[in-house]
């Protein structure tokens, strides 16, 4: 029975490897960042919740409940109330790095190195967070990495910057904390003044209204490229709820991509997402420090269970 347990880890291992033996394109969601502090969906809506005079308490969906007419004119509120909420966590994981308790994140600094080995020596990293832990962790480690803007107080966005060699790219589709609205553009500020409106793109009606704008538009342009041009995808944390990246995902599995999907919990999204592929493994967390694994590969579909928690990302780098 060991010896069954150790084919069947062994099998599923040199899959996850060869599934993402060319460097696969990082789809990082908010579930990657919550063992960091940052604040889960669940999270924000029971901060609108208590700060929001007339919130729906009853809601248990915050994206569809901010989709809804009535929000609209609250919406410069409630994108503050999100960014201060956000802000906040990110704070705090940056005063761990400064005081070098930096373990915890050991395992980003490994999944990027281990990828950026292989020529040409770049990675594209799409996500929909706003928060700052990827930058954190890569200027601390010393890794070349680009946002579209330079790191400078003021400065505006340039997507020529992601054409670079040796380097990160980190595509954020919905903004990111130190991007603010400013005289009618948008800059990189490192803190927020009283008096600057956060760049962030927020589930609501108007969504993709605001993407249509740079640096939006660009960054869309950007991540539905590398979709494309993607070997295979290495999914962390991220749900499949996002209405602009899922479909675009969803187009180059069907045809045969290989994706690799860790999480805590899936979500129904994802499952349907999953469905669709041709190859794919599924790493989610089961009872007793275990692992729940489904893959499918050749028209071979199955569900087994791995000792140890290899749905965490530093459990999940061992396998590589």
């Amino acid at each position: 029975m060991a010896d069954n347990k150790e084919e069947i880890k062994d099998k599923v291992f040199k899959m996850v490897q060869t599934f993402l033996k060319d460097p696969p394109l990082i789809v990082w969601g908010s579930g990657a960042t919550i063992p960091f502090g940052l604040p889960s969906m669940e999270d924000l809506n029971k901060e609108l919740k208590d700060k929001i005079d007339g919130f729906d308490m009853q809601n248990d969906n915050l994206e569809i409940e901010l989709g809804k007419e009535q929000y609209q004119d609250k919406m410069p509120e409630i994108k503050k109330i999100i960014w201060e909420k956000v802000n906040q966590a990110d704070i705090s994981v940056l005063e761990k790095i400064i005081s070098n308790n930096t373990n915890v994140f050991k395992a980003i600094e490994t999944m990027i190195n281990k990828f950026t080995e292989t020529h040409p020596q770049v990675v594209n990293i799409v996500t929909t967070n706003y928060d700052r832990v990827l930058e954190y962790i890569m200027s601390y480690n010393d890794i070349s990495f680009t946002d579209g803007f330079n790191g400078k107080t003021l400065s505006r966005f340039d997507d020529n910057k992601f054409k670079s060699k040796k380097i990160v790219n980190l595509v954020k589709v919905h903004g990111s904390l130190n991007w603010f609205y400013i005289d009618g553009e948008t800059r990189f500020l490192p803190s927020i003044s009283k008096n600057e409106t956060p760049k962030i793109i927020i589930p609501s009606k108007d969504k993709f209204k605001e993407t249509y704008g740079s640096p939006y538009r660009e960054l869309i342009q950007k991540s539905d490229n590398s979709i494309k041009d993607a070997n295979s995808f290495l999914i962390v944390g991220f749900g499949f709820n996002d209405e602009h990246l899922t479909p675009e995902i969803e187009k180059k599995i069907k045809k045969g991509a290989p994706i690799v999907l860790i999480t805590k919990n899936v979500s129904p999204s994802s499952f349907t997402v999953l469905k669709n592929a041709t190859k794919y493994i599924l790493f989610e967390e089961s009872e007793n420090g275990k692992t729940k694994v489904t893959y499918k590969k050749d028209s071979e579909s199955k569900e087994v269970e791995l000792n140890g928690n290899f749905w965490e990302l530093n459990k999940f780098m061992e396998i590589l």
